[in-house]
């Protein structure tokens, strides 16, 4: 690798002496007065992976990218409730989506988790590399994600229109708030909207209504 005067590189420490330190330079990260070259050095100066390693790459081809019928045959189906995700303008990913309906007792809520541990299996190079970095990094104009795009953006992330495993907590509520029972369970579902909490508030505060349909907008309401 070719070094140049003003650029900041990864290097391990190949070997030390009283006065001399020898290094192996690993990669350039680029030049200091480049665009996002100081977050980058934060970053790795904080030993936080920004790449994920070939193991991981490579569990990653395995992986489906849609759901199998396979998966779903032994889960409940929730794929005909009205479920939606209600997260922020800039959300890539989503993880949990939720229903409600009135029934005799009050309220019955379902909550739905993605299934993450469908796909990161225990001991498997995701779980260690996911163990080893503890959660996602949040930093400025970017994320150093805890799972790779593939994962979190892709086949678990609660995407509308599409069929997604899940973990379910279905509970019922008296109109005092007050738990009366509740089950958790596998599932499958299909989101119906990918909702922001700025339209949910639009429509709260009556300002906004009906892009996602009349149905939706009950929800919305009954959720409240």
């Amino acid at each position: 690798i070719k070094l140049f005067e003003g650029y900041i590189a990864l290097c391990s420490i190949a070997k030390q002496s009283k006065n001399t330190t020898y290094v192996d330079v690993i990669s350039l990260i680029g030049n200091k007065n480049d665009p996002g070259v100081d977050i980058t050095h934060i970053i790795l100066k904080h030993n936080a992976s920004i790449e994920f390693p070939y193991e991981v790459r490579k569990e990653l081809e395995s992986l489906p990218s849609v759901v199998s019928e396979e998966e779903i045959k032994d889960r409940e189906d929730f794929r005909d409730h009205l479920i939606v995700t209600i997260d922020g303008e800039d959300a890539k990913d989503f993880d949990d989506a939720v229903e409600v309906n009135r029934c005799a007792e009050g309220y019955e809520i379902g909550v739905h988790i993605a299934d993450v541990a469908h796909y990161v299996k225990k001991g498997s190079a995701l779980n260690k590399e996911a163990l080893n970095r503890g959660t996602s990094i949040y930093v400025t104009d970017r994320v150093v994600p805890m799972l790779p795009f593939e994962l979190s953006n892709g086949i678990c992330s609660l995407n509308p229109h599409v069929d997604r495993l899940t973990t379910s907590c279905i509970f019922k509520m008296d109109p005092y708030g007050n738990i009366l029972s509740s089950r958790i369970t596998k599932g499958v579902i299909k989101s119906k909207a990918r909702l922001t909490y700025t339209y949910v508030n639009e429509v709260l505060q009556k300002k906004n209504k009906l892009r996602f349909g009349e149905e939706v907008d009950k929800l919305i309401y009954l959720l409240n």
